[in-house]
């Protein structure tokens, strides 16, 4: 099982959510406010819902155990 960096990802959504509002998808405004409010499991889950690959922000792999 790997470890992510729930950081970084949130850092990657919350810019990948205000490029989609800059552009002019104003509703992604409502979805920016909520990647904050989001925990570790459901901020993974969101990304992997919008096609993300969470291997990128893996920081740690417990093979083995």
């Amino acid at each position: 099982m790997a470890t992510i960096d729930v950081d970084a990802l949130r850092g990657y959504l919350c810019d990948y959510y205000g490029t989609a509002m800059m552009g002019g998808l104003w509703p992604a405004a409502a979805d920016l406010g909520e990647v904050d409010a989001l925990d570790g499991y459901e901020l993974c889950e969101l990304a992997e819902a919008l096609g993300v690959d969470l291997r990128q922000f893996v920081v740690g792999d417990r093979e083995g155990s």
